[in-house]
């Protein structure tokens, strides 16, 4: 077993002696196993655990046995630990208990890699975690790149184990007489992965011997497949998907030329965390009136006249900073800078602009955008509403909600690099004011 595990970290390319190991370990009996294979093997590791306090003093018992278990292997280097309140986490964050689990576990090993704990971070994944995944993700409605499996490496993240059955890793405790800890969780049916490990797959194996192997076999060239569809469509997709730092922008018309332009999509956007089913409807929306926006757990996209766009999802807070008189007034990361002024020297520059503000205006609002909000535009006479106005100087609809705006209640004063009203023109050589607007970081727009 450990020769075979060899030639796949060789054949992958997973680590070499210059690299800086570490495990994430969880007490049970996979990683457990593979804690004593690379020790067996003499690779220098440390061991990487998350308490996540949903067991009582079962949890503790685990982080109790790992301190144990890194003193008593020879070429540990140590342990690295944190206990988190899972529970409480999803609450706040309104997640589902693995679900917080998992972000809380990888936030910590991203945490650690940053701070150079380790080069590589290795994963007890095994051959059976990939059968439960193929049909976790087919019963999900994956296309090939869910039915492939779990990589042998992502990142940081490494699989040496995955040709390794979890009968062999239960084999090898049971010769060599080692201990590990239960979770009485993974008897739990409520989650699904529990159902197919310890109902459905044994049942399937138990009628056809090999079906393991088979499927296994079958989901190798899969990835293949998916290796090589994934090089084909990188080099189609430069011709309509441009990236401008954190914003993508994808041809519409170049996109549905394609006869199956919901998979050509799904290709495109699935590493921002769209899944297929928004592809279809994204792909719907095309067709019909610009404007749709879809939202995934990181990114923003939104259906324009010609382009889709995305961006990293829109946090901002719905902050309201009250702006009493002269001085700086910073919302998130836009800053307004309001200054008295006798003279007036225009330019071009469109965050910089000299208004006539009565004193009997103040105070002010400064906001993002918010429905029902209008402006008499400079120039014009009557009042429009902001989201035809938007529409008017054709502003892509991802766009305006990361527009700072001046405001006296729902008019608004000045949509900062844009226009001011009518209402604060210069007329007067009294009550003027020079008003700007600066960002700390570029705002993705």
């Amino acid at each position: 077993m450990l020769e075979r595990i060899k030639k796949d970290i060789q054949s992958y390319r997973l680590f070499d002696e210059t690299d800086q190991l570490a495990l994430a370990i969880s007490g049970g009996k996979d990683s457990v196993a593979v804690a004593h294979l690379l020790n067996e093997w003499g690779v220098p590791f440390q061991m990487v655990h998350v308490n996540f306090g949903l067991r009582g003093e079962d949890s503790d018992g685990d982080e109790y046995f790992l301190d144990e278990l890194a003193n008593n292997l020879t070429h540990c280097r140590g342990l690295i630990k944190r206990k988190v309140e899972t529970k409480k986490y999803a609450e706040e964050h309104k997640l589902s208990t693995q679900e917080a689990a998992r972000k809380l576990r990888y936030d910590f090993f991203d945490q650690l890699h940053k701070e150079n704990c380790f080069t590589k971070l290795i994963t007890a994944h095994h051959a059976s975690d990939q059968l439960e995944t193929f049909f976790i993700n087919l019963y999900r409605k994956s296309g090939i790149k869910g039915l492939r499996g779990i990589p042998a490496t992502r990142d940081y993240l490494i699989r040496p184990f995955l040709t390794v059955t979890q009968n062999e890793l239960l084999n090898y405790l049971s010769s060599a007489n080692l201990t590990h800890r239960e979770d009485n969780s993974n008897s739990d049916s409520y989650y699904l992965r529990n159902r197919f490990r310890n109902k459905i797959l044994p049942k399937i194996t138990k009628e056809l011997p090999d079906f393991e192997a088979r499927t296994l076999a079958s989901m190798t060239i899969l990835q293949k497949e998916q290796e090589l569809f994934s090089e084909l469509i990188k080099k189609e997709i430069t011709r309509f998907v441009l990236e401008k730092g954190d914003t993508v922008e994808i041809q519409k018309k170049a996109l549905l030329s394609f006869p199956q332009a919901g998979v050509m999509l799904y290709q495109i956007i699935d590493k921002y965390l769209f899944n297929y089913s928004q592809c279809e409807q994204i792909i719907k929306a095309c067709q019909g009136a610009s404007g749709k926006v879809f939202f995934s757990d990181t990114h923003q996209l939104s259906v324009d006249r010609s382009l889709i766009f995305i961006i990293l999802k829109c946090e901002n807070t719905g902050q309201v900073l009250t702006v009493s008189g002269p001085g700086e007034y910073m919302l998130e990361n836009a800053l307004l800078t309001l200054n008295n002024t006798e003279t007036t020297t225009f330019t071009d520059d469109p965050n910089s602009e000299y208004v006539e503000l009565n004193p009997l205006l103040f105070p002010l609002q400064w906001r993002y955008w918010q429905e029902g909000d209008c402006i008499s535009p400079l120039g014009m006479k009557g009042t429009k509403l902001m989201s035809d106005f938007f529409i008017d100087l054709k502003i892509p609809v991802h766009m305006k909600s990361n527009i700072p705006l001046l405001c006296l209640q729902n008019e608004v004063l000045w949509v900062s690099g844009y226009r001011i009203s009518d209402k604060i023109k210069v007329k007067h050589d009294k009550h003027l004011y020079k008003i700007s607007v600066t960002f700390e970081q570029k705002p993705t727009l």
